[in-house]
């Protein structure tokens, strides 16, 4: 496949295109009209990245490198190339994702889940509600749209907000413990034009996923569903948590192994990070001599998987490591969340909320968060793990309350009170 990347949002590249092309599993690229120095290097290096780590999938749509890209080369991918561009050379930051929760419905309790203690005041966005946002973000520029919850499969008419999605702006994926995803609904979903799904498994160890899950067959029911996404044709992620005690028992060697013996296409490794429920349980976080059992751990599957399945974590994401020195902290710089109740939040593990879509614009909330001072500069490092980010916006929050919690209420709350 062949394509032309423009930058219609750039005027400073309104003359310059560059032709991507696939051949097998290396991309090649050439360059048309005017283009600067700064852009040829950057292409170059970009491109060359992807044809070093090869694809997991070719096909006709693409290259398939990851569930968090669009298939390169092709139109979504172009928009998030141009998005990329404006962010870290114009420093314009605009967007390449956004989680969006359609629920707060679930079948199981567990005890890691970060989307805990969210308010259920009000209700939830109603599907015309979620056109309308998902629309929104498009506009903004985002490539890559992840639906999630609660259990986004609970929600009956979650086809038609993936239909809304056009292939050809951004990808769209499903958050999902898999309890749900039979053969028929996974088909349902591909037929509605979703990218892929990216099921949870906590534990390589049957018993022990159930046990986090609270529910007798929740590790068979993510088998199946990796099994049934796969024959409907869906690319398949598997997504887990680390915390020190899974990295220093090498749990991921495991679990990468378990998911390549499935089919899946990669596994993504997030930081057990204190929020939602784990904020009140004593569970030990990564530290610097687990971070780097994990990345070894990671480092170790990729290259035996290589071209197989891809193996992404969060701990590498804010190392500062190759490619990452331009990622770091995702929230406000590369995506945002809104919740199922229209709360627009950094990120889906940041318990604050910088405003409500039903009040404003995608567009319009995204500039606050950009002027915020806690997010008007890239971070190199995971906000929410940074101690003296969580002393100030997290440990002020008060006891009880629904969240994500409204920051500017914790901005007035440290306001000195006038004597008058």
């Amino acid at each position: 496949m062949r394509y032309e990347y423009r930058f219609p949002e750039l005027p400073e590249l309104k003359d310059t295109s560059i032709w991507v092309e696939n051949r097998g599993k290396r991309l090649r690229t050439k360059v048309e009209g005017k283009c600067p120095l700064w852009l040829r290097v950057i292409r170059r290096w970009y491109f060359d990245m992807f044809s070093f780590t090869k694809p997991i999938v070719q096909s006709p749509d693409g290259n398939f490198y990851s569930l968090y890209l669009p298939p390169i080369p092709s139109p979504a991918h172009a928009r998030m190339f141009s998005s990329t561009i404006s962010s870290i050379y114009f420093k314009r930051p605009l967007p390449l994702a956004v989680t969006i929760g359609v629920t707060t419905d679930c079948q199981y309790l567990c005890a890691h889940c970060s989307a805990a203690g969210r308010s259920e005041s009000a209700s939830i966005l109603s599907l015309d509600e979620l056109k309308r946002v998902v629309k929104e973000c498009l506009d903004l520029g985002v490539s890559n749209i992840t639906f999630t919850g609660g259990e986004p499969l609970l929600r009956s008419d979650l086809e038609e907000c993936v239909a809304c999605v056009p292939s050809e702006l951004a990808t769209s994926q499903v958050f999902t413990n898999g309890l749900a995803l039979t053969i028929n609904r996974a088909r349902s979903l591909k037929e509605a034009g979703l990218h892929g799904v990216q099921i949870s498994l906590d534990s390589p160890s049957p018993e022990e996923h159930d046990r986090l899950r609270g529910m007798t067959g929740a590790f068979k029911a993510v088998k199946e569903g990796v099994k049934n996404a796969l024959d409907a044709g869906l690319y398949v992620g598997v997504s887990t948590y680390a915390t020190k005690r899974v990295a220093l028992d090498h749990t991921l060697v495991k679990i990468v192994e378990l998911c390549h013996e499935w089919g899946a296409h990669e596994v993504s490794v997030f930081d057990a990070i204190s929020t939602g429920r784990l904020r009140d349980q004593e569970v030990e976080l990564l530290d610097a001599p687990s971070r780097k059992v994990l990345l070894k751990d990671a480092k170790d599957m990729n290259r035996r998987y290589r071209g197989k399945l891809r193996v992404v974590t969060q701990t590498w994401t804010n190392s500062g490591h190759g490619l990452s020195k331009v990622i770091g902290c995702l929230a406000a710089h590369m995506q945002f969340h809104v919740t199922a109740q229209g709360d627009f939040a950094p990120c889906d593990f940041t318990p604050l909320s910088i405003g409500n879509v039903r009040e404003k614009s995608v567009a319009e909330i995204w500039r606050l968060l950009l002027k915020h001072p806690a997010y008007c500069k890239r971070s190199m490092n995971c906000r929410m793990q940074d101690p003296d980010f969580r002393k100030k916006y997290i440990d002020t929050i008060p006891e009880g309350a629904d969240l994500p919690y409204p920051i500017e209420l914790l901005e007035s709350e440290k306001r000195p009170q006038s004597n008058s």
